[in-house]
């Protein structure tokens, strides 16, 4: 008994000792803010700024893990620029693509694998042994953007706006991705602007580098 308590340990200070740092990359024209991790690019009178928000958006336990970026959009263009999600890719340095996922498909895949919660605004839940679950998750990574702490609706109204962007206008929110960063070595998020074909290169480009200590 006291050897497995042991192994457990070890593991626990081996986890908790490996750390990931995502660093974006330069490039032409780009600005890179080192106190938040974000960097911004302009083209064309617009800039987009982004940066890494959560490594892991889940429930304890979820099955697949979410990422999700801070995006900022500024149209200091003279016309009103349409904004599309569609218009999001995440590539990894080994060539795999990724696509957004609607807030919608969120709140799907984390309320299926949550701890069963009366519905809001009765938050709350049904049984004491999965309140004692969720205090006891939320001590060993408190750290994680924990679903049954936040209401759902926060999905929806922290989400990147679609539509036009007025021109003078400002639009910021959150994008999420089906994929585990700490997994890679790098990525690059690209968005193409509607109109533009995919066949050109993207008008933003993102690359990040994963460093692991």
């Amino acid at each position: 008994m006291a050897r497995t308590i042991l192994v457990v340990l070890c593991a626990l200070l081996i986890l908790t000792g490996c750390g990931v740092k995502i660093v974006p990359q330069p490039l032409p024209g780009a600005q890179i803010d080192l106190s938040d991790g974000s960097v911004t690019q302009q083209v064309d009178g617009m800039s987009l700024t982004l940066r890494v928000q959560d490594l892991e958006v889940r429930p304890y336990q979820m099955v697949d893990n979410l990422t999700s970026f801070w995006v900022a959009f500024d149209n200091g263009s003279n016309q009103g620029i349409p904004l599309a999600m569609d218009g999001f890719y995440l590539v990894d340095g080994q060539g795999n693509q990724k696509r957004p996922v609607t807030p919608s498909q969120v709140h799907e895949m984390i309320a299926r694998d949550s701890f069963y919660l009366i519905p809001y605004p009765f938050v709350g839940f049904y049984y004491l042994q999965d309140a004692v679950r969720v205090s006891r998750a939320a001590d060993f990574d408190s750290s994680l953007p924990y679903f049954p702490q936040r209401f759902p609706q926060d999905l929806y109204t922290q989400a990147l706006p679609e539509g036009v962007v007025l021109p003078g206008t400002r639009v910021s929110g959150l994008i999420y991705f089906v994929a585990d960063l700490t997994r890679m070595e790098s990525f690059e998020l690209r968005y193409y602007l509607p109109g533009t074909p995919l066949s050109q290169d993207a008008d933003f480009r993102f690359p990040f580098s994963v460093e692991k200590n």
